[in-house]
C-alpha cells in the first residue's frame, strides 16, 4: 500500500510538473524585458511619414477572440496563431491605426524587414518607412505587444511598461508607450528607440528553409 501511494504521488508530482512547464510555453512568458526609459518625451503626435499604408497579396485576418491568420495569394494559411489576450488597438506599418482592430487586412511580400536587417538603414532620421508591412497588436491585458511580419509569417511579443489604457506613438526616433492610468507615483510615460528593438524585430526577418515545398512522396519536408 505504502509502495502504490508512492507511486501515485510520484505521477501526480511529474503530472503536475509537465502542465507548469506546458504552462510556461507559452511565447510570450520566454521573453526578457526590453528596456523601457521613463520620462516626458515630445508632447506631439507625429503621423507616419508614408503618404497611405501598404498593400498587397498577403491577408491577414484578427477576430475579437485573439485568433490570427495570414494567408497568402493562393489562400495557403502560413501563420495561424493566438494572442496573450483580445486585441485592444492596433496599427500598421509605421503606425496607421486600425479602427476596429479586429478585421481583414493585405499586406506587401516585399516590405524592408523582408530583406532582413541588410534592409534597413541604421542611420536614418526617420526610422518608420522601415517598419513598412509590419502589423501590430494591443492586446486588452495589456502587458504585451504583439508585431507580425506577414511577409515571413512569424510573430514576436515585446513586454510592454506597467500602466493601464495604454496608447503607442510611433515617433521617427522611438517608440513611446503613453499610459492613461498608474500606480501612485509611477511614470505615465515611456519609450525605447528603434534601435533598442532592432534585436526582437530582427526574428521577424526570413529563416533557412521556412517556406520549402514539399512534393507527392516528401509532402513535410525535414531539410
Amino acid at each position: 500500500m505504502q509502495l502504490g501511494a508512492l507511486l501515485l504521488t510520484g505521477a501526480a508530482v511529474a503530472a503536475s510538473s509537465l502542465a507548469a512547464q506546458g504552462h510556461l510555453s507559452l511565447s510570450w512568458e520566454r521573453v526578457s524585458p526590453l528596456d523601457w526609459q521613463a520620462g516626458s518625451g515630445s508632447a506631439r503626435v507625429e503621423t507616419p511619414s508614408d503618404p497611405a499604408p501598404s498593400t498587397g497579396p498577403l491577408e491577414a485576418r484578427l477576430t475579437g477572440d485573439g485568433t490570427l491568420s495570414i494567408r497568402d495569394a493562393r489562400g495557403i494559411i502560413r501563420l495561424k496563431t493566438g494572442l496573450p489576450g483580445r486585441p485592444l488597438k492596433a496599427w500598421r506599418d509605421g503606425g496607421f491605426p486600425l479602427t476596429p482592430p479586429a478585421g481583414t487586412w493585405l499586406f506587401p511580400v516585399d516590405s524592408p524587414l523582408s530583406q532582413g536587417l541588410g534592409g534597413l538603414r541604421w542611420v536614418a532620421e526617420d526610422f518608420r518607412p522601415f517598419l513598412r508591412g509590419l502589423l501590430w497588436i494591443l492586446e486588452d491585458g495589456e502587458g504585451f505587444l504583439t508585431v507580425v511580419h506577414p511577409a515571413t509569417a512569424w510573430a514576436v511579443h515585446l513586454p510592454l511598461p506597467p500602466g493601464r489604457d495604454l496608447s503607442l506613438r510611433f515617433l521617427p526616433d522611438r517608440l513611446e508607450v503613453v499610459a492613461g492610468e498608474v500606480d501612485r507615483g509611477a511614470p505615465r510615460q515611456w519609450s525605447i528607440p528603434w534601435m533598442g528593438l532592432l534585436p526582437r524585430l530582427a526574428a521577424l526577418g526570413p529563416r533557412a528553409d521556412r517556406n520549402k515545398a514539399g512534393t507527392a512522396l516528401v509532402p513535410f519536408p525535414k531539410d
